[in-house]
This record gives C-alpha cells, sequence and structure tokens, in this order.
C-alpha cells in the first residue's frame, strides 16, 4: 500500500498550515491552521471528511496552524495530539479568534470543547500510536514553549514534519533537536525565511536596548507590539536581563500566556529570567490602569503585534502623535496590516493620519532562516525535501539551495497535488 501526502493549505503561502498523510484510506492530519484576507476575515485550509481522520497533531499554538482544527469537531471526535502547553494556548487563541471572528467561523465555542476533551498530552521522544497504522513522535522544534516537529511512522515509511522551526538559541527557547532521529524518507520542511539571514540576535537585542534608552532619556514612551505567544515574553525577558531602571508595562493576552509558560517551565531555556520579568514589570489591569501607564516615560509592550486590534492599537493611538515616543516593530508586519502600512508609508490606516512617533522594525524571528534550514536538512539527510509555508520566489529559491548545495532531492509542495512516499 502506498503512502501519500496532501497539502491542505500552506502551499506557496506562509500560514494556513495543514497536511494530511493518508494509508489505506486512514488519514493523519498535521496541523489545521488559517490566513486572512485583506478584510481581515479567515481563510481555512481545506479539510478531508472528519469520518476519514484516525487522529490531529498539533505543532504549536499559532492560529495559522489551529484555526481549522476545531472545525473536525462538529460531528466526530478523533484524538488530537499535542504538548501541554501547546493545549492551554490553543484554547486562548480559538477563544480570542471567536471573539474577532465568530461570524465567519466554521465552527463555534461547543467545537472547541469537543476538540479539548478529545486532548492527548504528549512528550517529546516519546512514540504514541494513532489509529492502527501511526506512529508518531514529537521532537522539540524550538520555535515557541512546546512547539514540535513530528516524525510519523506508517506503512514503512518515515515522513518529517517541522511545523515551524527554529535552530538558535534565544532567551526563550533552545534550538530544534533532532538528535537521535532515525532515517527520513519525506521531510515536509518551512522555509519562512528560506531566501534570507537573519542578523545575530545578540545585535538585534543591542539595537532595541539603544532605541529604549535614547527615547526615554528625552522623555518618550516605548511602544512594542508584540505577538501574544512567545515575542512579547522574549522582549521581557531581553529587558529583564539587562535591569534598565525603566517603567514596562505589559498588556494583553501576553499576560495570560505569560502565566501558561510559568505554569510548563520544563519547555522554557530560563525561567528565571522570565520569573523576573514577571516580578518586576507592571502587568496592565483593566482599562482604569491602561490610561494611566502611557502618560510616562517608559516601555509598554502590548498585542496584537500588527496593530490590527487589542491594546496595542490603544497605545498607538495615544503615543503616536508625539515625536519623542518610539513604534518599536518586532513581530512580522504581514501586507495590508496597519503595522505594515506605519513601516512603508508611516500611516495610520484606521485615521490616514501620519505616524509622528519614531517607526523602528527589529528582526526577532523565532523561524530559521536559510543557513539554519540548510543546517537542519544536513542533520536529518532525508531523501526528499517538500517544501511548505513560504511565499513562492522563496519556496522555489530554497528547493534549489537544497538541491545544489546538499545534493538532496527537494521541489515546492502545491495544494492540488498529492505525493507518494517513496
Amino acid at each position: 500500500m502506498s503512502v501519500e501526502v496532501e497539502v491542505l493549505g500552506g502551499a506557496r503561502e506562509v500560514g494556513r498550515a495543514s497536511i494530511a498523510v493518508r494509508y489505506r484510506g486512514r488519514v493523519l492530519l498535521l496541523d489545521a491552521g488559517v490566513n486572512f484576507d485583506e478584510e481581515d476575515r479567515p481563510i481555512f485550509a481545506r479539510t478531508v471528511p472528519p469520518r476519514d481522520v484516525d487522529g490531529i497533531v498539533l505543532t504549536h499554538a499559532h492560529l495559522d496552524h489551529i484555526g481549522t482544527a476545531p472545525a473536525y469537531y462538529i460531528t466526530y471526535q478523533p484524538p488530537v495530539v499535542a504538548t501541554k502547553p501547546t493545549f492551554e494556548m490553543a484554547r486562548l487563541m480559538w477563544t480570542d479568534f471567536l471573539k474577532l471572528n465568530g461570524y465567519y467561523s466554521m465552527y463555534e465555542d461547543a467545537e472547541v470543547k469537543r476538540l479539548m476533551e478529545a486532548a492527548v498530552y504528549a512528550r517529546y521522544y516519546s512514540p504514541m500510536r494513532i489509529g492502527e497504522d501511526f506512529v508518531v513522535t514529537l521532537y522539540p522544534a524550538g520555535h515557541i514553549p512546546g512547539s514540535a516537529m513530528v516524525l510519523v511512522e506508517v506503512g514503512g515509511r518515515r515522513i518529517l514534519y517541522t511545523g515551524d522551526v527554529n535552530t538558535i538559541y534565544t532567551k526563550l527557547m533552545e534550538p530544534a533537536r533532532v538528535d537521535g532521529m532515525p532515517d527520513v524518507d519525506l521531510m515536509i520542511m518551512e522555509a519562512t525565511y528560506g531566501s534570507s539571514t537573519h542578523p545575530p540576535r545578540r545585535v538585534v537585542e543591542e539595537r532595541l536596548i539603544g532605541i529604549i534608552e535614547e527615547v526615554v532619556d528625552r522623555g518618550g514612551t516605548v511602544l512594542i507590539p508584540a505577538f501574544s505567544i512567545s515575542r512579547g515574553q522574549e522582549v521581557m525577558m531581553v529587558l529583564a536581563e539587562r535591569d534598565l531602571g525603566i517603567d514596562v508595562a505589559v498588556d494583553g493576552m501576553i499576560r495570560q500566556v505569560t502565566e501558561v509558560f510559568l505554569e510548563n517551565p520544563s519547555y522554557i531555556r530560563n525561567v528565571d529570567l522570565l520569573v523576573k520579568a514577571r516580578e518586576e514589570f507592571h502587568f496592565v489591569q483593566g482599562w482604569q490602569d491602561r490610561r494611566k501607564v502611557w502618560r510616562k516615560p517608559g516601555v509598554i509592550i502590548a498585542s496584537a503585534g500588527m496593530l490590527k486590534g487589542g491594546p496595542s492599537l490603544y497605545y498607538l493611538r495615544k503615543l503616536m502623535g508625539n515625536p519623542k515616543n518610539a513604534i518599536v516593530m518586532v513581530s512580522f508586519q504581514a501586507p495590508g496590516t496597519p503595522g505594515r502600512r506605519i513601516l512603508e508609508e508611516g500611516v495610520f490606516s484606521e485615521t490616514e493620519e501620519p505616524v509622528k512617533a519614531r517607526v523602528e522594525w527589529l528582526d526577532f524571528s523565532s523561524h530559521a532562516d536559510k543557513r539554519g534550514l540548510l543546517e537542519l536538512v544536513a542533520r536529518v539527510k532525508p531523501r526528499k525535501v517538500l517544501v511548505v509555508h513560504s511565499e513562492s520566489n522563496t519556496a522555489d529559491y530554497f528547493a534549489k539551495l537544497v538541491r545544489e548545495r546538499l545534493g538532496v532531492e527537494a521541489e515546492v509542495a502545491e495544494e492540488d497535488r498529492r505525493y507518494r512516499v517513496e
């Protein structure tokens, strides 16, 4: 019997990740994410009939990997596998998603509840059987706490799905680990930054500190819009390590996610530093508090990272008109988002007003760059690489790099094809 892989989302695009592994008429689903159109409406991954699904594995809790998953729980209840922090953060993300996008959603709160009832908690390096034929083992992905690469063994073949992966040390995370991994027939890998190279993290951290000191010294406030999961905590830890003597406020879902991280310390590289940040920084409590923190010099770390909503949008409105202040982007800014327009045009899209505050973007990415991705392929030594989760030109470039530099067969996934695993 042949083993086939079908890409349901994430082919020649970043996000909307979903992979179906097919064998003997049954399906193992790896992620089920969502993207958003220019009107901020959800674009769900394609789905397969839930009755055919033996189980779902979620690599991590970002919406572009989990946003479609509850749709499988309307009529069926297949087991869903992930690490403990992934489930705890995913619940927060689905709740927030429905709050903002419930009108357009394929599912409701009831389906999220049914999914959580089907949760199977996994640990790294511990093989787990799903259905009659699939065996999965999770490996640390280094992306965010609880994130995992998934090794699938089925029909005598081995498939490694990287999910989102990082190969460097950060304050929050250790790099991805593939030690002891057996031979891999097919490596399905992200290449979000497959054509670019990140600056050294130490240089980026020093640049952030320098900007903050400059702005606060002249009486300004620094707004750092950050993703709730991982990026906000990473910035908190960078500041906590330096003891700048500057007021730091933290607002939005970053607060709840920080508590999840601290309840799962084994998934964090330096839990003591995160504890220090939690104890020393001011976690904003409600609107009365929120209205005070931006009025004095200091730093505000707030979600959402692309300024599409949340308290960061409130702070932006208050701070953007004063050239003493600064807006420092540390998260990816998708095309069409308010953050992207500020970076490219210096304009706040809600009012078309110019942003007078200083604007900066710093590369705090939690994805591996082309060097890290190539090193990962070299360590795994797969027979073939299938590139996903990457814009079209970047995906083509990275697949060519793998072929030319490593001598490994590589191609870019297409959404309308099935790939036989030889």
